[in-house]
């Protein structure tokens, strides 16, 4: 497995990343087990690419890094820039059209209308990653709301 470079898309800073770095990452997102095994490198490259969008940039605490092999010079990354919100990538058309935007049409159409709450924090589920969402529990008597998976297929992840 190469080094690789994690690049924050709001603040520019990098970190690099060896095979061991990797592992230690992925094992405190609670994608490997600590029992000392670990998988093959094309495995860890996936499962590294599934958790960057929800790794915190640990300059400024954005949301959302981009990957990349490790060079010394500054080639455009292939990763489109992610939103503040959602986490979703960015469309290049919409980059181009307003530089510096931080939020997907989505979420900013969501926002100007007034739907729901916009949040600036999104909680995963611990088990498989998905986005968790806030919904009525069972039960008679005072609605509790509690944080459910979204995942496809669910894996019944609660907090």
């Amino acid at each position: 497995m190469a080094y690789l470079e994690l690049r924050c898309p709001a603040c520019s800073a990098t970190e690099l990343c060896g095979p061991d770095e990797v592992v230690h990452r992925l094992r405190a997102a609670g994608k490997l087990r600590g029992d000392g095994r670990v998988p093959e490198p094309e495995i860890i490259d996936e499962l590294l690419r599934a958790v960057v969008p929800a790794l915190r940039c640990a300059a400024c605490g954005h949301r959302g890094l981009a990957i990349g092999p490790a060079s010394d010079d500054d080639e455009d990354w292939p990763e489109a820039p992610r939103c503040d919100l959602c986490g979703g990538p960015i469309p290049a058309e919409r980059v181009a059209a307003l530089p510096g935007v931080r939020r997907c049409a989505a979420c900013q159409q969501r926002e100007e209308s007034g739907e729901g709450p916009v949040t600036d924090e999104i909680e995963y589920c611990p088990r498989c990653g998905a986005p968790m969402e806030l919904r009525p529990g069972g039960g008679a008597g005072v609605t509790r709301y509690i944080m459910v998976c979204t995942g496809n297929p669910p894996c019944r992840g609660r907090r």
